[in-house]
């Protein structure tokens, strides 16, 4: 096939584009990766807890949140009232971004008036919870894990006898739990958590983002039944 001079000029600059492409030109795949990274280091979810929303670093959250302070066992915590009730507050930080927030009620008289008090609450701000069907097979399978925000990376160094005093430790050690309700939305997974220890019971509302979500499925945190299961090894 004979080509005029119009081809020729065409194919050359072909290839004289190609050959003079930078090696060194981030492809189409890092390119979209460097503005996922961008997006992550802006992002901050209209969601979260309270004034604290998600993807809020911790310096951030602590200034929506002046009450909360680090514990010795390197959580960001707050104790205050929700509903009337004295409530426990753990923040947990993934990746330096606020990823979930644990809220624990351990002075519940009458759980079957506060869990009601509770789903009509959350119900008003998320919208209809999951049915109870679906709570049971997600959690059955996996899809509404129940994890711990204490569980994610400390934000100072911890103190290991102050871990094991935690009440996650307790729960984790000895508690038995039931998801009671769970919202979901674009930005965040909510359940509704009753658990059950030797001595005492204690309600939870567990937050977390569902962005964040996702990387949490592989992390072992220290309160986790894995981790528990791994320090067996020792013994």
């Amino acid at each position: 096939m004979k080509l005029g001079a119009l081809g020729l000029l065409g194919v050359l600059g072909f290839v004289s584009g190609c050959a003079s492409s930078s090696p060194d030109k981030p492809t189409a795949l890092e390119r979209r990766q460097a503005i996922r990274d961008a997006s992550d280091k802006t992002y901050r979810s209209a969601e979260g807890f309270q004034t604290a929303r998600w993807g809020m670093t911790p310096d951030e959250v602590r200034a929506a949140l002046p009450e909360a302070s680090v514990s010795p066992d390197g959580t960001l915590r707050m104790k205050t009232t929700i509903a009337e009730m004295p409530a426990e507050v753990s923040l947990g930080f993934l990746e330096n971004r606020l990823a979930a927030v644990d809220v624990f009620f351990t002075e519940v008289a009458d759980a079957r008036t506060f869990h009601a008090l509770m789903r009509d609450l959350l119900t008003r701000k998320y919208g209809d919870p999951k049915t109870a069907r679906e709570v049971a097979r997600q959690v059955k399978w996996g899809d509404a894990p129940v994890r711990f925000a204490a569980d994610l990376a400390p934000v100072q160094e911890a103190d290991a006898a102050a871990s094991a005093a935690t009440l996650e430790s307790a729960l984790a050690g000895q508690g038995q739990f039931k998801v009671l309700n769970r919202w979901t939305t674009f930005e965040s997974h909510v359940n509704l958590t009753q658990w059950t220890l030797p001595s005492r019971g204690v309600m939870a509302i567990q937050y977390e983002s569902a962005k964040y979500s996702p990387k949490r499925a592989g992390l072992i945190g220290r309160y986790t039944t894995k981790a528990r299961q791994d320090l067996v090894k020792d013994l």
